[in-house]
């Protein structure tokens, strides 16, 4: 990937503040993908540095890298972790697989018949990237922008900044006159979107996701759950936490998706309690704050993650079901076998 690919995509090293831009712009892409990059603006830092002589740019720059190194490292520790803690495969004795070949044990066919129903009915989940944004032309750019509106404002700006670099991107290989044209009215457009975007220090108006424990513990500590609420936190939890695929699942009216209506929510919710206390003396969160909490959003998320617990699934209900369900076909085969056997005598 070149310069200007890079400075399109808003990534950087230019000093601390824009390594760290740079590691949340990529929270939108694969994980190789974020490993790449990382790891290539690292090269380009040390060369940068190796002709540079001012002290304060050298400074930065390898501040800029520190926060890179970091990143890899902690990458590196978890997958570590994440092997080790890998099971042993156990060694199946030759007596229980000769029964399993034979077919003579009856509750290994049915933990297969289970595991391949689970699979069966595991829904795909939605993408996670708003469909019909492009740069064809100043139509095709307005529209952009309205399918944009309304949803969290750094993913605005991201998917923007990423339209921007495509759209340069295809401007060096196009000769159409027209098609140059056209292109290049849709990328002036994007770019006072941008400008007016940092004038007006619009992502201060972002409201980053509480976890989807966390909101299932709110709506514990409260009985002022609305219905509406009540419709986004099964939402949520159809995409199993995952907050950016709301951006494709549509709200109970059927117009407009799960992060337009939760972000004009929490506008009003954040206007009508500016001013109230978030916590108690207790340090539990207050009527307002659940309010807010319910949404997936509080003012001190940090705060909240220390002191409100996450709901886990209840994984021993959900197994204790499914031995239930084994053994229910398990002893429906054993009275088909038996009502044939008296049919037979």
């Amino acid at each position: 990937m070149g310069k200007d690919d890079k400075e399109d995509s808003g990534f950087g090293f230019k000093d601390k503040a824009k390594a760290e831009e740079t590691l949340r712009l990529l929270e939108e892409h694969p994980l190789n993908y974020r490993r790449l990059t990382v790891r290539g603006l690292l090269g380009r830092a040390k060369r940068v540095l190796s002709m540079t002589k001012a002290e304060d740019k050298i400074k930065n720059i390898k501040e800029a890298m520190q926060v890179f190194e970091n990143w890899l490292e902690e990458l590196d520790k978890n997958k570590e972790q994440k092997t080790d803690k890998k099971p042993e495969k156990k060694e199946v004795p030759k007596k229980k697989e000769k029964e399993d070949k034979n077919g003579d044990d009856q509750d290994s066919s049915s933990d297969s018949d289970v595991e391949m129903e689970e699979k069966a009915k595991k829904p795909e989940l939605p993408p996670d990237t708003v469909p019909g944004l492009g740069f064809k032309d100043k139509e095709t750019a307005d529209g952009t922008l309205k399918e944009l509106e309304g949803r969290d404002p750094d993913y605005q700006k991201l998917a923007v900044k990423g339209l921007i670099g495509r759209a340069k991107r295809v401007l060096t290989c196009t000769r159409d006159e027209t098609k140059l044209s056209n292109i290049k009215e849709a990328i002036s457009i994007f770019e006072k979107f941008l400008d007016d975007f940092d004038s007006m220090h619009l992502s201060k108006q972002n409201n980053p996701y509480l976890s989807l424990g966390i909101v299932k513990t709110a709506a514990k500590l409260t009985e002022n759950v609305t219905e509406q609420q009540q419709s986004f936190i099964a939402a949520y939890s159809s995409v199993n936490g995952e907050y950016k695929r709301l951006r494709t699942v549509t709200a109970a009216n059927g117009e407009k998706t799960w992060d337009i209506v939760r972000n004009a929510a929490l506008k009003e919710l954040k206007e009508k309690h500016a001013e109230a206390k978030l916590f108690n003396d207790k340090d539990e969160p207050t009527t307002e704050h659940l309010e807010m909490m319910l949404w997936a959003y509080s003012p001190e998320a940090a705060k909240v993650k220390k002191y409100v617990p996450e709901t886990k699934e209840d994984k021993k209900e959900d197994t204790e079901n499914k031995i239930e369900d084994r053994k229910r076909r398990s002893s429906a085969r054993n009275d088909d076998d038996s009502a044939s056997k008296k049919k037979k005598e």
